[in-house]
């Protein structure tokens, strides 16, 4: 499968993913920046995505990407008129997402759509209009639904050891977006949706794929301020309950210095508790674990000592999962399987976090069903 990669900041995982693979060839690459495009370093050499370079052996690196056979375009439409191409990673801003995911799939490319998959319901309408007259596949890059601690956070769920699930919460808690993107395009609420839409989209889509659950409402405060420079929120608190009565809570902050995702699943029977990080060292516990996610678990009432723990290395931070999700994804079209994440489900993603912006706004709860 020939495949191309359209925005070179965190659709260079997606381009490494091609590198390695064995089903996909990338031959094309395309980015408005010239850095970006005059070698396989040059995101890198910017001093953006480093967190990405791991990924990449240092000869990759040092080549131009003519070097390994991959041809650099300046325009989407580039991409879009080259007949081999057949699977395209779009990785463009996201104010661009709707445009450009119309423009490849009338084109007749099958898309991997990074999140969140457009900025408004009728912007996902049109994309998925666009797949369906076009007879294209669509998958969207929530990569932490094979993560694996969220794959074995999901797997105990469904075994019944949990028992039912009464609660459900994650925390994020982040350094703020990189101030070096293409025209400061992320710092706009306008161009990226703000915290909410852009990054908590995530986390809406996680919380319905562990848990089963539907949004049947959402509640949502924070601030905005901190950082001057970001229109929108710095920090927001969501909360609601499921179509089945049970709880849920996401806060999401852009003000740490550090990375750590947490996720606590509350049963009937017993109580999950997930930790993950980005990198290996982290201030948060002063570098004394050499893991990159923890999961630990018990039956209600026990102690500490009766928890089981499982631990994983690189393969559970978010830049191995991105490659890693991309991989499964180029598998599930080869063999005609189901995505880890639909376009569906991106779109149901989109309508949960467009909901819960809108509360931020108004002050009020938003029934979603």
């Amino acid at each position: 499968m020939k495949t191309a990669v359209v925005g070179l900041g965190i659709g260079m995982a997606h381009a490494a993913a091609y590198l390695q693979s064995a089903e996909a060839e990338l031959i094309a690459v395309a980015d408005a920046w010239e850095t970006r495009r005059s070698s396989v370093g040059g995101t890198f050499s910017q001093g953006s995505m480093s967190v990405l370079r791991p990924l990449f052996t240092e000869q990759q690196i040092s080549s131009r990407w003519e070097d390994l056979g991959i041809k650099p375009c300046a325009d989407i439409k580039d991409v879009a008129d080259n007949y081999e191409i057949e699977l395209v990673s779009l990785c463009t801003p996201d104010y661009l997402h709707e445009k450009h995911a119309v423009l490849l799939l009338e084109a007749g490319k099958h898309l991997i759509l990074e999140k969140p998959v457009a900025l408004s319901m009728d912007g996902a309408e049109r994309i998925r209009a666009a797949a369906a007259a076009a007879g294209k596949r669509v998958a969207v890059a929530y990569e932490f639904r094979l993560n694996p601690g969220t794959a074995a956070l999901r797997n105990l769920i469904i075994s019944g050891d949990l028992g039912e699930v009464k609660a459900f919460s994650l925390h994020h808690f982040r350094k703020p977006f990189r101030r070096d993107k293409w025209k400061k395009w992320i710092q706009s609420e306008s161009k990226s949706g703000g915290l909410i839409v852009e990054e908590t989209s995530h986390w809406f889509d996680l919380a319905r794929f562990l848990t089963g659950g539907e949004f049947a409402s959402v509640h949502s405060v924070g601030t905005g301020g901190i950082h001057q420079d970001f229109d929108f929120e710095d920090v927001a608190f969501c909360q609601g309950r499921f179509t089945n009565g049970s709880a849920w809570q996401i806060s999401h902050a852009l003000t740490g210095f550090d990375f750590n995702l947490t996720i606590q699943v509350h049963g009937t029977k017993g109580t999950a508790w997930l930790g993950l990080k980005e990198e290996l060292y982290s201030s948060l516990d002063n570098g004394a674990t050499d893991y990159w996610g923890v999961l630990s678990y018990a039956p209600l009432n026990s102690d500490p000592k009766d928890a089981v723990v499982r631990v994983w290395d690189s393969e559970a931070g978010e830049p191995e999962s991105i490659r890693d999700n991309v991989a499964a994804i180029v598998n599930c079209f080869i063999k005609s399987r189901d995505f880890p994440t639909t376009l569906n489900d991106g779109v149901e993603a989109l309508r949960v976090a467009l909901a819960a912006r809108q509360s931020y706004k108004s002050g009020k709860v938003i029934k979603l069903a």
